[in-house]
């Protein structure tokens, strides 16, 4: 990971050195009878690898705009640091409120569905704010933006426990949230590339855009995966 630290000065030369060491973490764990990391799990499980990688994608856009947009205020729109987090309550209070009804939903596509047509919209929306915008504007942005977290969260994790064999769902919910440190060890990189040495709108107009077409993406990925329809889950490898 010393290679993401620094993305405005990439050091090319630890590449290989981390080439290798993963290629021997994967030959590790694919030796052991109880692995650390059950990658053998996500080759017979197709349909959780991809839970996998759709996680991994929302939250690199959840955390690019979490951390971006409160950086974003205070260096840009000339919050405090109390001020911009009182502008974060309401992307945190729908981002709870989405969790609960997402907890409480049965199906596991129309939530994903929705995650990722609201992760396109509101990162959309944040393409329009400017360090002028008015609170009122900030304040919708943000609400718009906690739908997806909590929508992702919870379904996501439903995913995952109906996708994962029964002597599985531990490594499996283990194997979900590594995909989850990945987007944000990703997203701070980002954010410390496209912001540079102080937020800025292009910044976060920029962050915004790689939003959309993560939104996109994973508004395809949920339509298409066949594994999330009802009763289609946990239907066997290779799904």
């Amino acid at each position: 990971m010393f290679f993401l630290l620094r993305l405005e000065d990439p050091q090319w030369l630890l590449l290989a050195p981390t080439g290798v060491l993963a290629g021997v973490l994967v030959w590790w764990q694919l030796r052991r009878p109880a692995p650390f990391l059950d990658l053998r799990m996500l080759a017979r499980h197709g349909a959780l690898l991809r839970t996998c990688l759709r996680h991994g994608l929302a939250y690199l856009v959840i955390y690019c705009v979490l951390y971006g947009f409160s950086q974003w205020l205070e260096e840009a729109h000339g919050f405090s640091s109390f001020h911009a987090g009182l502008v974060m309550l309401p992307m945190s209070g729908a981002a709870a409120f989405c969790s609960i009804a997402g907890a409480r939903t049965k199906g596991i596509r129309a939530p994903l569905t929705v995650a990722a047509a609201c992760l396109a919209v509101g990162s959309a929306v944040f393409l329009l704010l400017q360090g002028t915008s008015p609170l009122v504007a900030l304040l919708c942005a943000g609400a718009l933006f906690g739908i997806p977290q909590g929508l992702a969260a919870t379904g996501n994790q439903a995913a995952v426990y109906a996708q994962a064999p029964a002597e599985g769902v531990g490594p499996a919910a283990g194997l979900q949230r590594t995909a989850q440190y990945l987007g944000a060890i990703t997203a701070s990189s980002l954010i410390g590339l496209l912001y540079g040495e102080r937020a800025s709108d292009s910044g976060l107009h920029a962050i915004a855009l790689i939003g959309v077409v993560l939104g996109l993406l994973l508004l395809a990925l949920a339509l298409a995966d066949r594994s999330l329809r009802a009763g289609a889950a946990g239907t066997g490898p290779g799904d």
